[in-house]
């Protein structure tokens, strides 16, 4: 009896957890086709201490979505010489880079021995 009940148990925990998974995976497939109907974007990924990319690369004139994701640690970001800032309250904005030319990217909120060297390059052509 006591087999049949943990047995029973066990099958219940598993089609919960497939149910939580596949909801998930759902809501990330509509997170990325809103993501992909939206236009152009700029996604910068912070982890411990770096960005993602040493440089990232736009088109001037171009009206685009730019957003900040936290991959590893807690990290806050602005683009100098721009009006973006982006933190864990404002993870993304809609921005139009006019003036060609390289902005320093880098990082706003202490996170660490490594935050100084938290730094990347964006390109306006």
């Amino acid at each position: 009896m006591h087999k049949w009940v943990m047995f029973s148990l066990f099958i219940v925990a598993c089609l919960l957890g497939t149910g939580v998974l596949f909801q998930t995976i759902s809501a990330r497939q509509a997170e990325m086709a809103k993501e992909e109907a939206a236009g152009p974007s700029l996604k910068f990924v912070a982890s411990n201490y770096k960005f993602d990319q040493a440089e990232y690369k736009v088109k001037a004139g171009e009206k685009m979505t730019v957003s900040l994701q936290n991959k590893e640690g807690l990290h806050a970001m602005e683009i100098v010489g721009t009006s973006v800032k982006l933190d864990n309250n404002t993870k993304s904005m809609e921005v139009t880079f006019d003036k060609p030319g390289v902005y320093e990217v880098h990082c706003t909120l202490p996170c660490g021995p490594g935050h100084a060297e938290m730094i990347s390059k964006l390109i306006v052509e």
